[in-house]
């Protein structure tokens, strides 16, 4: 199919997009919790003749097979919405107090079930498998990590994923080589002093003035790496001290590092490793850390995006398609995906400004203008008859 057939497939189903991402909308789940939206998905597969299975609790996996495959093509959307309470003032407003898709999800998913949709009745025409994952938490736990633990990526050759942005107009769509999203790793620090009265510090170790040279120390490892590499070390919460009179004998500290190089994040944890038990002994105390293993980083193979913006600029003109300038220092589990096969993740326009659709991703107010829904389906098509 060509590009013009694949948009007038596309824009014939887009009465059906907008049901399906207004039902998904009202009916918001967080992660781990998708269970209706997991059992809708199952009957459109169901209704397209598309065999699935479930997966990691709350995911679901369909794959078209076709005689002699060239290869096999995987899509992946997330499902899994945010904790927050909406205040659009619209007919498909969410009816899940506190609960809400303000990151896009739903559209993704929606975009992911219009591919199958069309391509379920396109089989005889295709020479490749097309694998559709739809999987759960990605605000939270990382799904993508236990879709993949459970073999979601068996015999798959390539993946392509999608984000609706916010940023830009509908009609539009960003691309990126190399780095697109951040890994993160969660830190937790304990400096230990001794207590004593406050009016005698010389009886005591001060916690507190460990942890401020600490945190000042800390600054000098993001500044003195690669000045070409990026790195952000951040402390978001200190806890430390009981009265105004005594020198405090514990500080904890909990923060974040995001990093877009995997050598860069093991060279900056690594340095902070010697830091953190060697300043605080330097000044009488201990330091004890301890860093969580995060979101890994989200790194585009260049065939893969070679692909998209191809395949995106037939169906929006080239005009319309853009290199994305900078990385999100953000994180996306998408990249886990990509630590195993070749694939590539981009961006899909869904602001309008005329329709005063411009709230940011994450805001109460968030919505999408949804005449870009069958953009996105055109593209991810493309994608896979191109792959």
């Amino acid at each position: 199919m060509d590009s013009s057939k694949i948009l007038e497939l596309t824009k014939e189903i887009s009465p059906w997009l907008s049901k399906v991402r207004r039902d998904l909308h009202m009916y918001p789940e967080l992660g781990m919790e998708e269970f209706r939206t997991q059992e809708k998905i199952c009957e459109y597969l169901d209704e397209f003749k598309i065999p699935y299975k479930k997966m990691a609790k709350t995911g679901v996996v369909g794959e078209i097979k076709v005689k002699n495959p060239l290869k096999t093509i995987a899509l992946r959307a997330d499902i899994d919405a945010l904790p927050i309470l909406e205040k659009n003032n619209v007919s498909y407003k969410s009816k899940n107090i506190g609960v809400m898709h303000a990151c896009g999800h739903d559209a993704h998913t929606t975009i992911l079930l219009g591919v199958a949709k069309i391509l379920s009745e396109k089989k005889d025409e295709l020479r490749v498998n097309i694998r559709f994952i739809f999987q759960p938490a990605e605000e939270t736990t990382g799904g993508a990590e236990p879709m993949i633990k459970e073999g979601v990526l068996e015999d798959v050759d390539s993946i392509f994923g999608l984000h609706v942005s916010s940023l830009i107009e509908k009609g539009t769509a960003e691309y990126r080589y190399k780095e697109m999203n951040a890994s993160s790793d969660n830190i937790d620090i304990e400096v230990q002093g001794i207590s004593a009265h406050g009016a005698y510090p010389g009886d005591g170790v001060d916690a507190i003035v460990i942890t401020a040279q600490l945190i000042t120390a800390m600054q000098s490892l993001v500044s003195r790496i690669d000045a070409r590499d990026s790195a952000v070390l951040t402390i978001g919460k200190i806890q430390g001290g009981n009265a105004h009179n005594i020198i405090a004998d514990s500080v904890k500290l909990t923060g974040t590092l995001r990093t877009l190089d995997p050598k860069v994040r093991e060279l900056v944890k690594k340095k902070l490793k010697v830091l953190v038990e060697t300043l605080p002994i330097a000044m009488g105390g201990k330091g004890i850390l301890k860093i969580e293993k995060g979101y890994s980083s989200l790194i585009n193979h260049d065939k893969m995006v070679d692909l998209i913006k191809k395949n995106a600029e037939k169906i929006l003109g080239v005009e319309n398609v853009f290199e994305k300038e900078k990385p999100n220092m953000g994180v996306e589990d998408f990249g886990y995906y990509l630590e195993k096969i070749p694939g590539a993740f981009f961006y899909l326009g869904v602001k309008n400004t005329e329709k005063k659709i411009t709230a940011s991703a994450h805001n109460e107010n968030f919505d999408i203008d949804e005449e870009s829904l069958h953009l996105g389906v055109a593209i991810q098509i493309s994608n896979i008859l191109s792959a």
